[in-house]
């Protein structure tokens, strides 16, 4: 009797294990998704000036180039942050696009941001570019570079030109 309520016990756990895995089938996070997550974790982080997590999202040799023209690596991104010589409000990010090339994601769109710099408060609207690529199987953002764009945006039609 004890044999037989094992096998039933056994039989039972073996269908529940089948329909779990069949009911909830493991979903891989593609590298775009991670790098849609990653993205705004970055605008988070940036936001509440939390260096760890910079720190973690930037690969060590990342380059990051305002809409001004100028270009920072990352200790330099991460130092004016930590000192408060840039602070950054918020993002709204208007549009965003992901492509892959074999492990590398890049991303394109438009966004607005709020930011004091050097005491002063700015709105600004840029078009921005960034790039991620694997580093010790962990998806790091590696260049972003942004240009600025007008606040407003006036759309010409061909037919009125």
């Amino acid at each position: 009797m004890n044999g037989q309520r094992i096998g039933v016990i056994g039989l039972v756990l073996a269908v529940l294990t089948v329909v779990g895995a069949v009911a909830e089938p493991a979903q891989k996070e593609t590298a775009v998704q991670a790098v849609v997550r990653l993205e705004e974790a970055r605008r988070q982080a940036m936001v509440a000036g939390d260096i760890e997590a910079m720190t973690r999202l930037l690969a060590p040799d990342a380059t990051y180039v305002h809409s001004t023209g100028l270009e920072q690596s990352r200790d330099d991104l991460l130092g004016v942050m930590r000192r408060g010589e840039i602070r950054y409000r918020s993002f709204d990010v208007e549009s965003a696009s992901y492509r892959t090339y074999g492990s590398t994601v890049v991303g394109t769109g438009v966004q607005t941001l709020d930011v004091e710099a050097s005491g002063k408060s700015q709105t600004f609207r840029s078009r921005y570019t960034v790039v991620y690529v694997p580093i010790e199987g962990e998806l790091r953002l590696v260049a972003y570079q942004s240009t600025a764009l007008p606040m407003i945006v006036m759309e010409k039609k061909i037919s009125d030109e």
